[in-house]
């Protein structure tokens, strides 16, 4: 099956090879062969020079010149984009949150999205739970005492004790259930979707409303994706709502949480503490960095070794089938 596309004008100038942005870092750490596969379809590669998350303007100068396809990380990609660089014609996204781009822009465009949507939730799901052993059992405070010239033997939650409510039981959600399951905690759930019933009754975990998994957990997980539904979802109220002394974690989107309202409930004392890998802006420097009850961690969730090799090589496939002419892969749009 072909994936035909008609090439737009582009008055820039055009490479005689096919060009990629590599917006995506790091990526061929983990999967050499990601780089080899699209080095053998002939295409001229460029690299993200920032070794981060780029910004719009940073974006938009490394796809003039007539990009064609774009290996993407998290970095905006709108109507405007679009319109400012008509030759890019694919979007492969190595992760599965598809937050950053604006999926009917590209369709009105003409431009294929593409994602890897199971390749990370291994590596999220279990930087999950260590998250939440290292926050209820005090682990990243107790180290920095101790580099501090301070010995400080700090009591923390046993698991089997507690009650973690997972707030979306999809790839990731259902993962983090099934690595806890040992654990012996009890496991709650919410999900819009009541599709979810027969895994969750598969995996022991009993679903409730939002407003009774707020009024029961001890620990509560986000793994919802963003939209506009979500945005916010975590405000002032929502973490009211929560049992004093509750942890919350946040390995989805950074914007799923109002920060502000977290910094509020965490120097009241309401919050026990928190857990983030993502943030509302990235790379992150706000006050939560002063905060003693708060584990940060740099968006890593899929960083690691097999996860990062599943989401390089899918995206490379995928670009890989695009500028052979074939279907592409893990096609959204």
């Amino acid at each position: 099956m072909k994936c035909a596309f008609t090439p737009r004008a582009d008055d820039r100038p055009v490479s005689p090879s096919p060009r990629v942005l590599i917006a995506s870092h790091p990526f061929g750490e983990s999967a050499p062969e990601a780089l080899e596969l699209l080095r053998a379809t002939g295409a001229e590669l460029i690299f993200n020079p920032h070794r981060r998350k780029l910004t719009r303007d940073e974006l938009l100068d490394l796809l003039d010149g007539g990009v064609r396809a774009a290996v993407a990380s998290t970095e905006p990609y709108d109507a405007n984009l679009f319109a400012a660089r008509p030759a890019l014609r694919l979007v492969a996204r190595t992760g599965v949150g598809l937050d950053s781009v604006d999926l009917e822009a590209a369709r009105a465009a003409g431009v294929i999205v593409s994602c890897t949507a199971d390749a990370p939730a291994d590596s999220v799901a279990e930087l999950t739970v260590g998250l939440a052993v290292a926050l209820a059992r005090h682990v990243v405070r107790a180290d920095r005492a101790l580099r501090a010239g301070r010995w400080e033997r700090r009591t923390g939650w046993l698991l089997a004790e507690r009650c973690v409510g997972i707030v979306g039981l999809g790839r990731i959600g259902s993962r983090v259930a099934r690595l806890l399951r040992p654990f012996g905690c009890r496991r709650v759930a919410h999900d819009i979707d009541s599709g979810v019933a027969p895994r969750a009754r598969a995996l022991g975990v009993e679903l409730l409303s939002l407003a009774e998994l707020r009024r029961e957990a001890d620990i509560v997980t986000l793994h919802v994706p963003l939209t506009e539904r979500t945005r916010g979802l975590v405000d002032a109220d929502f973490l009211a709502a929560l049992r004093p002394g509750a942890l919350l974690l946040n390995t989805a989107r950074g914007p799923v949480v109002d920060e502000d309202a977290l910094l509020a409930a965490l120097r009241s004392g309401h919050l026990g503490g928190a857990a983030l890998d993502v943030f509302e802006q990235e790379p992150y420097r706000g006050p939560l960095v002063a905060e003693e009850r708060v584990i940060l961690t740099a968006h890593m969730g899929s960083c690691s070794d097999r996860g990062r090799r599943a989401m390089e090589l899918g995206a490379a496939r995928a670009v890989a089938a695009f500028l052979s002419g074939e279907a592409v892969p893990g096609r959204v749009v």
